[in-house]
């Protein structure tokens, strides 16, 4: 995951080994910059992380448009269930570990114009969900980001369904488009690279900017189907357009976050109402970068707090100077904080990724065997799951060569703790 940091030189890019994120306005990404990049920089001392007052943006959408909640999504796509997952380039999860897994439909887990970031959950009506965030790259890159709803409840009559969400804002894009831009809204156009849920509000991490915030009762119904594929917008008839999908769910407000950019991943540590950010910098970052992660008190409203803000700096032996680069997801609980971490100079059992568990003071992590290309954390915590999911279509990774390497997976978080 690319990160912003001042001074900055980009240095070469290592598909296997990190995950783009944007440098440019987050509305305006190059196709250059959707790649993964590998960052080197020169130490800064920074300032203590703080959060701005969170900005309204919802007005865009208060007249005009009826709601609807995730209950009431119409999932199109049946994911794959069983002991498939395993089979994907770069698993290496031990099999006593091992409690979950699914793979994309075909079409999900090979195309090369989205991929797969962020990952959460909850659960509505008895109903267990997934959350996953994914980011348009290449001849997609103009539709933005997208979330992905899907059915985990073995029970429920739509098991294992699932349904792709287009993330839209109020800012039009200027300049020439690809498409066909109308009025009220616009994609998203940001890397999406980690995701959480906290009382109904979805938190985007946003690159050089912070957290997006999206309310899950409002997805809104558009016109899809022949002829809407390069159409984005309300026109002047009152049509909705979105490039064919759905559905799509408005940002409704975000927070400007001062001094803990760049922002990788984001996930809820429900223990003190918090959500934590990491900070990505690739393995083979220069030694005087030190990756962070922050967690942000967050009352019950779902309103991040300005006071009260942790910094843990993890350590990592196998990176440079010891420090967690690398960082793909984070999850917190207690004093010790678990990363999903990508792009070790050593192997193991064909992945360069690893889980790293750093308890505050340490000056190192316990690490273990994690999927090639595995991305952000999240506990179930009704279960005691942790899942991640990996991101690279064939012919993508390093590795990876012609293989799939997609999957979401979830392990039993007690092995680990």
């Amino acid at each position: 995951m690319q990160k912003t940091i001042i001074p900055m030189l980009v240095a070469s890019c290592l598909f296997a080994f990190s995950c783009k994120k944007n440098t440019l306005p987050e509305n305006q990404l190059s196709t250059t910059l959707q790649n993964k990049n590998t960052l080197m920089a020169t130490a800064a001392a920074s300032p203590a992380a703080s959060v701005n007052a969170y900005t309204n943006t919802s007005a865009y959408i208060n007249t005009g448009f009826a709601f609807l909640n995730p209950t009431q999504i119409d999932k199109n796509r049946q994911a794959i269930g069983g002991s498939a997952y395993t089979e994907v380039y770069g698993f290496n999860v031990p099999e006593e570990n091992r409690v979950r897994g699914i793979r994309w439909n075909e079409d999900d887990e090979t195309t090369s114009i989205w991929r797969p970031q962020g990952i959460s959950g909850f659960t509505r009506n008895d109903v267990r969900y997934l959350l996953v965030s994914w980011y348009a790259k290449d001849a997609a890159e103009s539709k933005g980001s997208r979330i992905t709803l899907i059915d985990i409840s073995p029970s429920s009559a739509t098991y294992l369904t699932y349904r792709h969400i287009l993330l839209v804002q109020p800012t039009l894009p200027t300049g020439n488009l690809d498409y066909t831009q109308y009025g009220a809204y616009a994609p998203l156009n940001v890397h999406a690279g980690g995701i959480a849920y906290f009382n109904g509000k979805i938190y985007l991490s946003s690159t050089s900017l912070g957290l997006r915030v999206f309310d899950l009762d409002k997805i809104i119904e558009v016109t899809s189907g022949t002829g809407t594929e390069n159409k984005c917008g309300k026109d002047a008839s009152g049509n909705l357009y979105a490039f064919n999908y759905r559905y799509i769910l408005p940002q409704v407000g975000y927070y400007k976050i001062n001094d803990a950019e760049p922002f990788s991943t984001v996930q809820v540590n429900y223990e003190n109402n918090q959500l934590w950010t990491g900070q990505y910098y690739a393995g083979s970052a220069d030694a005087s970068i030190v990756p962070k992660i922050f967690g942000f008190p967050i009352n019950a409203a779902g309103e991040l707090q300005n006071s009260g803000i942790q910094t843990v700096i993890p350590k990592n032996s196998l990176f440079t100077s010891d420090h967690a680069h690398g960082i793909q997801g984070v999850f917190r609980k207690g004093n010790r904080t678990w990363l999903s971490c990508t792009g070790s100079p050593s192997e193991s059992y064909g992945s360069t990724a690893r889980l790293a568990r750093y308890t505050d003071g340490d000056t190192n992590t316990t690490r273990y065997r994690w999927p090639y290309g595995a991305e952000s954390l999240y506990l179930e915590t009704q279960y005691n799951y942790l899942w991640s999911l990996t991101e690279f279509e064939p012919n993508a990774g390093a590795k990876n060569g012609s293989q799939v390497n997609r999957c979401i997976f979830a392990v039993d978080f007690s092995k680990y703790e």
